[in-house]
């Protein structure tokens, strides 16, 4: 693939927009794009980046911490982790992809152990996205700058390269990366196939097998396997919309089900184990769920970020958007993604419909539109991997891991009664719910109310204002209106309340008529 094509889908997924005429942040997965050459050399993976870089690429400052997220640096200066997962162990892996190595962490000793790779280019560099642990001890994952899949034996502390193979059209970029029992399924973002291979193979070429997609000339997304172990992945056009592709290996047969309106980058993809399949939209605020036996489609919004992680110091911006990146479902069945531009995790409870999100607390003012705003910005928060209690996660560009800690109890709690109204075009309506503090708060918290609907088809009057809540629940009224030229459908309101370094927020049916 040549290499400019390749800079432009490194820099879609990241999902990195021109947020003023000011703030133009260009992406390159070889080398940075810099109006000052000016370099001092260090020995460290932060000579890939000038001096007048080097906060934007390899942090700010010291790790942070807050009530439920804890922040550790990485010894390596500008390691740039980004995929991560962890072993049977619990110990947390991940790679440094400014240094084309592997790291472990500890989480009981908090050490780091770091692996050169001895197979590295001096100075290369490659978006690592895809990452997995193996039952028999080895780590494997991709690297999109070289084409190879690589492995690295835990046991051997050595790695193994395995050059990807090409497709058809010449063009491959082997993205994210599943292991299921001992096959890697790999999504070839721009070969459009998922290819599988044995987890056992040896040597330099990879056996493999191929799935084509069904549409040609577009992207293949993740991918991700449901209970009867057939294949589920996006095919997609950036902002053009795509199919949701099933394919069955038992069969060799494939199924396509068009995407729906409004969905531009179907980045992240996961299954329930009743096989509801889960869909992150990277390119706005949406997420969505799919059945697959009705082919109902259900869209729902995560919360509006706060300012202080886009900025807006231009005032330019006038519709900031989350853009949720991967998901992942825990034991318990709550689907986890991270919003990349919102600084924050998120888990939302398809049961009670219910959506919690906690803010990170380091924050790199070079990516938002902060201008000279103190505590602005976002960690590129872009992979994350789900162990019990605790998920951990990668921030590219302040050159640290953390860890949520989701057993740590909520300070408040919203509940809404009824979940579900019907609205006339032009009539108006009460939504009334409760706010229940489960600890003293020593702060006021904010009412955060969004919706699916298009432009102002539902307007909600009364919300993103800031209330006391005492020792007692509060309960609070909205106005909600339907415009009388809207839309007649279905639609998500999520009504929630911001309390420190969390909003938490349930979800209502909004139905049109």
């Amino acid at each position: 693939m040549k290499k400019k094509a390749k800079q432009l889908l490194v820099a879609t997924f990241f999902g990195v927009i021109l947020l003023t005429s000011t703030l133009a942040i260009a992406l390159n997965s070889n080398a940075p794009n810099t109006s000052d050459n000016t370099a001092t050399t260090t020995g460290t993976p932060a000579d890939n980046y000038p001096d007048d870089k080097r906060t934007t690429y390899c942090g700010t400052g010291a790790a942070k911490s807050n009530r439920y997220i804890t922040e550790f640096k990485i010894p390596t200066v500008c390691a740039q982790p980004l995929a991560i997962t962890t072993d049977h162990s619990g110990n947390v892996w991940f790679t440094e992809s400014n240094a084309g190595k592997l790291a472990k962490f500890d989480p009981f000793s908090r050490l780091f152990t770091e692996y050169e790779n001895t197979k590295w280019p001096k100075g290369d560099q490659a978006m690592m996205w895809g990452m997995d642990y193996a039952s028999d001890g080895n780590i494997w994952f991709t690297d999109e700058a070289h084409d190879i899949v690589w492995k690295f034996s835990i046991s051997e502390k050595n790695y193994t390269s395995f050059k990807y193979p090409a497709s058809d059209g010449g063009e491959v970029f082997p993205q994210r990366l599943v292991i299921d029992d001992q096959k890697i399924l790999v999504n070839d973002l721009t070969g459009n196939r998922i290819t599988f291979f044995d987890s056992s193979q040896s040597g330099e070429e990879i056996k493999y097998s191929i799935v084509n997609s069904p549409m040609t000339d577009t992207l293949t997304g993740a991918l991700a396997v449901d209970s009867n172990r057939k294949i589920w992945y996006t095919v997609w056009k950036f902002q053009e919309g795509g199919n949701l592709a099933r394919y069955d290996p038992q069969t060799s047969s494939g199924t396509g089900f068009k995407l729906p309106l409004g969905i531009l980058a179907p980045n992240g993809i996961s299954v329930s184990p009743e096989n509801k399949i889960w869909i992150t939209d990277a390119a706005s605020s949406f997420f969505f769920s799919f059945e697959p036996q009705s082919q109902q489609y259900t869209k729902f919004i995560t919360s509006i970020p706060r300012e202080p992680t886009y900025g807006n110091s231009s005032g330019l911006i006038k519709t900031p958007i989350s853009r949720p990146y991967w998901n992942s479902l825990d034991e318990k069945g709550g689907l986890w993604f991270n919003e990349q531009t919102s600084n924050s995790i998120a888990v939302f409870d398809p049961t009670k419909e219910s959506l919690v999100e906690y803010l990170v607390p380091s924050q790199n003012p070079n990516w938002a539109d902060c201008g000279n705003l103190e505590g602005c910005g976002i960690a590129q928060v872009l992979d994350f991997t789900i162990n019990g209690d605790k998920i951990w996660f990668t921030e590219w560009v302040e050159n640290n891991i953390g860890v949520l800690d989701s057993s740590i109890p909520l300070p408040i709690e919203v509940n809404l009664e009824p979940n579900e109204i019907i609205l006339n075009k032009g009539e108006t309506s009460t939504l009334s719910f409760t706010i229940t503090p489960k600890e003293q708060l020593d702060e006021m918290v904010t009412l955060t109310t969004t919706n699916t609907a298009t432009l102002n088809d539902i307007i909600v009057d009364g919300a993103d204002k800031k209330i006391t809540i005492e020792d007692q629940p509060e309960t609070v009224s909205l106005s909600l209106s339907a415009n009388e030229f809207a839309l007649s459908g279905t639609y998500k309101l999520l009504v929630g309340a911001q309390y420190k370094e969390v909003t938490v927020s349930q979800f209502i049916t909004i139905t049109v008529k």
